[in-house]
């Protein structure tokens, strides 16, 4: 029913029944997450360099570790999501995330330092996987696309908002605030875990009593699909490492114009990202979305290639120009992402399923800094090309591998609707 005298609905958001849905909670607490994420990683290189005494190859070494271990864990605590219960899964994670946060305030040397953030990141990459999982077992039908959506559009924004306070506690670059950050990120994490416990519970194989293995590793198309995902999600690692590298290395921009290309990034994401997903409700239309993802990266990389070398202007306006087409593909590759692996899921494997999802983009936030420095850094102009090569072949590839899932007959009766 229209509102009276015509006057606007409210935003969702702004009631609190909107709030007190089943997915309210998961809403609070990855918007609760997100802002302790953004301020962590935003500090968390000069906190290991200032305040634990690593060097920067030690940093590099550690962090890659943690990257790589994170890969791996998706997979399998997606499983147990599924068996033991997708919120009491992330109810746990957040509880050993949260400790080993903390546990930062008394880490000293290389090696305990290497130990408590592989603990930390490979809680923190499976989580993702696992909160869509339990969204899925939350809503059907098209409220699931826009609940797991909107929970992006949250998480981007809270990622933003949180980096302005980590930049703070940068300017600060004292051991009390790198410390202080810790202890309210950790305490939030733990505090996140217990936000959970009022929302349902969703049935899982142990209370149906199913005894089965690991289906996803049989699911050829999901795997290849997950792959060309991965080759479209280094668009993240393009904004945040590449793009700030041939800035400085190779154009005569000043570095600010960096931090505006990354607030304009983060709020087209929060205002579009929900009215994008709604073209991803099928297979076909989300694999579409893959396609278009690859041409547009692609061609951000080319208008990215032509500032090297001008004038301060021309180089301002291809940035802007390169951003907007950049962000643009970043929004079908996430949407499609959503669609795929959706539509493509048993309807009692949604945490396996997400979390060997997770595992494509978990690779390309784990390796996309070095590649970068190897294309962008090395490369010069000809590195843009191989780049914009390699997100055609994501593209390309998600719409390929997206026609043999059509395609196949294995495990299409256990799919959920397309």
């Amino acid at each position: 029913m229209s509102p009276p005298f015509g006057k606007p609905a409210r935003p969702g958001w702004t009631t609190a029944a909107w709030w007190r849905r089943p997915v309210g909670p998961v809403y609070l607490a990855s918007l609760t997450l997100s802002l302790g994420k953004g301020a962590w990683f935003t500090c968390w290189a000069m906190f290991f360099l200032h305040s634990v005494g690593l060097s920067t190859t030690e940093f590099g070494f550690g962090i890659t570790a943690a990257g790589v271990l994170g890969l791996l864990a998706g997979g399998p605590l997606g499983y147990v999501a599924d068996r033991l219960g997708a919120r009491e899964t992330l109810i746990a994670l957040g509880a050993v995330q949260g400790v080993a946060i903390l546990s930062y305030a008394f880490v000293r040397g290389f090696w305990p330092a290497v130990l408590v953030t592989c603990v930390m990141i490979a809680a923190d990459r499976a989580t993702p996987g696992i909160r869509i999982a339990l969204i899925s077992g939350l809503t059907t039908g098209e409220e699931r696309m826009e609940s797991i959506s909107t929970n992006r559009a949250m998480t981007q924004g809270g990622i933003v908002v949180g980096a302005l306070a980590g930049a703070y506690v940068l300017a600060l670059d004292s051991s009390a605030g790198y410390l202080g950050l810790v202890l309210v990120y950790g305490t939030s994490v733990i505090g996140c875990s217990l936000v959970l416990r009022r929302v349902p519970h969703v049935e899982s194989l142990n209370d149906r009593e199913v005894r089965r293995g690991v289906l996803v590793l049989r699911d050829r198309p999901f795997l290849l699909i997950t792959f060309f995902n991965g080759l479209l999600a280094l668009s993240w690692g393009m904004l945040d490492s590449g793009v700030p590298l041939w800035i400085s290395l190779h154009t005569r921009a000043p570095l600010w114009v960096m931090g505006v290309l990354m607030g304009a990034n983060a709020v087209v994401v929060v205002l579009f990202q929900n009215r994008v997903s709604r073209m991803a409700v099928t297979v076909r239309g989300a694999a579409r979305l893959g396609l278009w993802s690859g041409v547009l990266l692609a061609v951000s990389c080319v208008v990215f290639a032509g500032t090297g070398g001008g004038s301060a202007t021309t180089v301002l306006v291809l940035l802007a120009v390169g951003a907007a087409v950049h962000v643009v593909g970043e929004l079908f590759f996430v949407s499609s992402g959503f669609g795929l692996s959706m539509a493509l899921t048993p309807q009692d494997a949604h945490g396996e399923y997400q979390g060997m999802f997770s595992t494509g983009q978990a690779a390309a936030l784990t390796f996309a800094p070095g590649l970068m420095t190897v294309l962008l850094v090395d490369g010069g102009v000809a590195g843009w090309f191989v780049l914009a090569g390699l997100y055609l072949v994501g593209g390309l590839g998600t719409l390929g591998a997206s026609r043999w899932a059509l395609r196949s007959g294995s495990g299409m009766a256990e799919r959920s609707a397309a």
